[in-house]
């Protein structure tokens, strides 16, 4: 597996920064997920996965499908559910959902601040989709009102967090929001598919040194 310097762009990200990480219709999410699975366990630091609507079943299952394992069941891996009905890895909260984005907030961090408050920080918190969460808002006022909260995440230094959407996804919602992702998002990363692995290639970033800066995971030697 190459990812020397995906590693290298991951500690670069200050802790309190928000990542929006856009890739196309692929098994990107399942490699991305692998890699911070194996870079937070060999690092010893938390990752905190947030599994909106069963994302993460489904992540898991295409994994299995094409043979790509990926553990979970690790002491410093924790996911916080929102919705959905399958749990995967250590469920250590669940959010009930509320499409008024003050209410859906207030129960995030009601149901997940008694028991994340033993994790070592700074922790990787890896978002997984976000899309499902936008298409559940009732109206574009709550919808842009996640957004401006969403953006009061920023600074918690705590956590370094990482948004995985589907770029064609998130435009076909009917309420577009992915340009104001971007636009709060600290750091914009943007994933291409190709035939062993994946392209990235940062877009925006407070770091000058990450700005058109490429690199690839190569995802032909995993196993």
């Amino acid at each position: 597996m190459e990812w020397k310097k995906t590693t290298e762009i991951v500690d670069s990200v200050l802790p309190g920064e928000t990542v929006l990480v856009e890739y196309t219709t692929s098994y990107t999410p399942e490699f991305l997920l692998r890699f911070f699975a194996d870079y937070t366990s060999e690092r010893g630091i938390s990752l905190i996965i947030d599994d909106n609507f069963d994302a993460l079943h489904k992540i898991i299952t295409h994994a299995r499908s094409i043979g790509l394992t990926i553990d979970l069941n690790t002491a410093n891996i924790y996911v916080l559910k929102t919705g959905g009905k399958f749990d995967v890895g250590n469920v250590v909260a669940r959010v009930p959902f509320d499409p008024d984005s003050r209410i859906y907030l207030r129960n995030y961090a009601e149901a997940s601040a008694g028991v994340l408050q033993e994790i070592q920080y700074p922790a990787i918190n890896l978002v997984l989709g976000l899309e499902e969460l936008f298409l559940f808002m009732d109206n574009t006022l709550d919808a842009h009102q996640m957004v401006i909260r969403m953006q009061k995440f920023i600074g918690n230094k705590k956590r370094k967090a990482f948004y995985i959407v589907n770029k064609e996804a998130m435009e076909s919602l009917p309420i577009k929001v992915l340009g104001e992702l971007e636009r709060i998002s600290t750091t914009v990363m943007r994933l291409t598919p190709y035939h062993t692995g994946l392209s990235i290639k940062a877009l925006k970033s407070v770091n000058p040194r990450l700005i058109g800066i490429e690199t690839v995971i190569d995802v032909g030697r995993w196993d």
